[in-house]
Formats: structure tokens, C-alpha cells, sequence
């Protein structure tokens, strides 16, 4: 909020109603290629396809009803974790494809996409998730790759936590207990007045399918995926790019207007911090692996000398 002109840091309530939004809440977007680990996550739970398993990606040019998709390289074969590693339009779509559109449907929502998650600070909206009577043919083609859904920053996290989790999707929490205030006591004297304990909201994929998009998302940042920017120094660390152009509404995507993001959390086999890093129409390039991935790499340790 500094940063912004006219702020006053001795009265941040008369800073512009812009400033006040709380955009992990308040804003959506489509997700872009984050949203993959929803369908490949989908698909390995319900055992159609492995991470071994292989599809072709047509050397970038997909023709699927009356559409042609494309891929930011030109791909030939790959597996399902290179589907992951590499961020395939094509791969992730096949996928979508095979699981079908009713399964892809509930597995978006059981992971929280479309609902609020019920946190308490104002503003929060729900996402926008389209009934399956409502798709388009190519609907079920384009949604795996996060293009036709809306969500907010704090719903893509949670999906992504959901997997660092076991599976297990949990409701956000912002207090974990509350103290008593005395002053004239120390922290370590003062009383726990209430605790918070953590809150299970369904468990939404298996722990076994969990640990297999773990293994494909600790590919990401390896030389060989889309953010080898990302990799820590001292810790193991999973994560997804995400590179999305902003949508006009009824005018369509607007030309040259992006958003780069970067999901990931560390360590990669026993998690303890997950990190959001999105970029509203970044200027220094657009691509999630190249600009957002850094950010997150320094985070992270940063955060990590610190705990």
C-alpha cells in the first residue's frame, strides 16, 4: 500500500477503495496453466491414466471441435508427468478429454473452485464456474488448460495445498489462537485464551494420487520444466506456472495484457509453506516460469532462513 500514490500510512482508511481491495479475495481471473493440476490431479485418482502413460501433443496444433489448439512450443509425444513438466495445452486437454466432462465438473468443485471458502474478511466472491449443461463443444478441451473458468487467488492456492496436503482440502484459517493481552506479561507467560484448530473440508483426491502430482510437479522446476527459476538452493520444492492473457469480456482477450503466476511449495515431501506469486500485466516479459517463478525462489528462501 506504501507504494501507491497518495497513500497515508498514518490513515490507510482513506486510501483509495482500489488500494483496500484484498485482490486474493475480491478478484478473478482465469487461472492459465496452474489449473492443470486439477485435471491431471482428477485423472490420476480416478486411475485412467498414469504418469507413465503417454499422449501425442500434434507438434503444437490441436484441431478439436471446429478449434485449433495450440501449445507454447511444438510437442510431440509426452507423458503425463511431461505434460506437467513441460505446461502442454495439448497434453492437459487430451487429458480432459478422457476424463470426460461430468467427472472434470465435480472434481472443480469438490476442489473449491465456484464456492466461497468462507473466510472472514468482506468482499470475497465465488469464481465463476459454468455448469456442464452450459459448455461449449470445446469446453472440455479448453477448461483443462484453465481457459473458461474464473477463480480467485486464494481458491487456485488452496487447490494446490489441497495436493501438498495429502489431498485433503482445508478451510483458511487467520487466527490460529487468541491470547490473553495483559502487557505486563511476557509472550511466553501470556494465556491462550481460545485455539483454533484446523478444519477439514473433504478430502478431494487420494494421498497415493497426491504423491504422484507431487513427483510431476518437483519436475517443474528441474532444468527440463518451465521454472528452473523457482528451484530452491537448500530445499526440494514443487510448483506450477501459470501464464494467462486477460480476458475482455465480451470483447475477448486483450492483446498483449497478461498474467504470470507461479504456485509452488517446499519441501516438495514435506511441506510446510506454499507460496502465491501473480503478476497483473507484468512488463519485463509474461511468461510465469520467467518472472514469477524468481520471485518465488526468493521468497522462499528468504522465508525459509527466517522459520
Amino acid at each position: 500500500l506504501a507504494t501507491l500514490p497518495n497513500f497515508d500510512p498514518n490513515n490507510p482508511g482513506a486510501a483509495p477503495a482500489d488500494a483496500r481491495r484484498n485482490r486474493m479475495l475480491t478478484d478473478v481471473a482465469e487461472p492459465g496453466s496452474t489449473f492443470k493440476i486439477v485435471v491431471v490431479s482428477s485423472a490420476l485418482n480416478e486411475g485412467i491414466v498414469e504418469l507413465s502413460d503417454t499422449f501425442d501433443c500434434e507438434h503444437g496444433r490441436f484441431h478439436f471441435a471446429g478449434r485449433v489448439l495450440h501449445d507454447h512450443e511444438s510437442y510431440g509425444v509426452l507423458s503425463v508427468e511431461n505434460i506437467i513438466t513441460k505446461s502442454s495445452n495439448i497434453g492437459a486437454a487430451k487429458i480432459g478429454i478422457r476424463l470426460g466432462e461430468n467427472r472434470l465438473h465435480d472434481y472443480i468443485r469438490n476442489y473449491g473452485f465456484g464456492t466461497r471458502t468462507g473466510l472472514p474478511l468482506p468482499g470475497e466472491v465465488s469464481g465463476i464456474v459454468h455448469p456442464v449443461k452450459n459448455w461449449s463443444k470445446v469446453s472440455i478441451a479448453q477448461i483443462p488448460m484453465g481457459h473458461g473458468v474464473a477463480v480467485t487467488g486464494l481458491q487456485m492456492m488452496m487447490a494446490m495445498c489441497a495436493i501438498a496436503n495429502k489431498g485433503v482440502l482445508m478451510r483458511p484459517m487467520l487466527v490460529d489462537r487468541l491470547e490473553d493481552p495483559d502487557p505486563r506479561l511476557a509472550d511466553r507467560d501470556r494465556k491462550v485464551v481460545a485455539k483454533y484448530p484446523p478444519q477439514r473440508v473433504r478430502q478431494v483426491i487420494s494421498e497415493s494420487a497426491a504423491q504422484q502430482m507431487v513427483k510431476a510437479l518437483k519436475t517443474v522446476v528441474s532444468p527440463e520444466g518451465t521454472a528452473p527459476k523457482a528451484a530452491l538452493a537448500h530445499y526440494s520444492a514443487a510448483g506450477k506456472t501459470g501464464t494467462a492473457q486477460k480476458s475482455g469480456g465480451p470483447i475477448g482477450y486483450l492483446p498483449g495484457k497478461y498474467f504470470a503466476s507461479f504456485i509452488g511449495f517446499f519441501p516438495a515431501d514435506g511441506p510446510e509453506v506454499c507460496i502465491s506469486v501473480m503478476m497483473d500485466e507484468p512488463k519485463q516479459g509474461y511468461y510465469g516460469g520467467q518472472i514469477a517463478a524468481p520471485v518465488f525462489k526468493q521468497i522462499a528462501e528468504n522465508l525459509a532462513n527466517y522459520l
